[in-house]
This record gives C-alpha cells, sequence and structure tokens, in this order.
C-alpha cells in the first residue's frame, strides 16, 4: 500500500515530535545529573563553611570555658550540618532558577523539571489555569 502525502507528511510530524520529546527527555536528566553533583559539592561547602564560622564564633569570639564551649560546639555542630542542607537545597533551587532563566532553557527541558525550577513557568501555568 502506498502512502499519500498527507499520510507521509503526518508520520513526519510524528517522527519530528518523537525526537523533540527524547531530546527533552534527554536534556533533561543531563540538567538534573549535573545540578544534583553542584547541588552536593555547594551543600558540602556550606555546611562547612558553617561550621567554620560557629569554630571561630565558640573558640576565638566568644572564648567560653572548655566544658561549656564543647557543649556549645557539639550544638553548633548539629545546627551547621541541619542547616546547610536546608541553605543548599534553597541555594541549589535558586541557581536552578537562574540558569533555566540566563540560558533560556525553557523550550529545551521536560514540563516536570520547569515546573520544579522555573519560577516564570510556574506563573503562566497559574495563569492558563485561571483563564
Amino acid at each position: 500500500m502506498d502512502m499519500t502525502d498527507e499520510e507521509k507528511a503526518e508520520r513526519l510530524e510524528r517522527q519530528k515530535k518523537e525526537l523533540e520529546l527524547r531530546a527533552k527527555k534527554r536534556n533533561s536528566r543531563l540538567f538534573l545529573f549535573f545540578g544534583s553533583i553542584f547541588e552536593i559539592v555547594e551543600t558540602l561547602a556550606v555546611i562547612l563553611l558553617l561550621i567554620i564560622f560557629f569554630t571561630l564564633m565558640v573558640f576565638r569570639v566568644f572564648k567560653l570555658p572548655e566544658t561549656a564551649a564543647g557543649t556549645v560546639y557539639q550544638f553548633c555542630l548539629i545546627v551547621s550540618v541541619i542547616g546547610g542542607i536546608f541553605l543548599g537545597f534553597m541555594i541549589y533551587k535558586n541557581c536552578a532558577n537562574f540558569v533555566i532563566e540566563k540560558f533560556n532553557l525553557s523550550d529545551k527541558l521536560s514540563n516536570e523539571i520547569l515546573g520544579h525550577y522555573s519560577k516564570r513557568f510556574r506563573n503562566s501555568e497559574k495563569e492558563a489555569l485561571k483563564k
């Protein structure tokens, strides 16, 4: 059976859409992979900076007695780890949003990724739902 010109055009259009979808999935996976590596390194750096900051504060600035300094320092380590993880997530999300906006990746990434990171995409979805 021979295909008509309309069927050929429709088939080419479907193939084109499939290739675009695959490219978006690949780009989204790469974005998440490198973003995850960045998030891990950045979170560890924030935790390290908080530990250094609290160490200097406890031992250099306040000059507490040794018994009190040990207890306060242990508390500060816990706060550094929890606060570093929280700050790391916030910084990563803002950096991801910045990268998406700066390099105009909204047409290259899947909607799930954009919905999670891009403020502009979320706002446009809200506006579309209101209409």
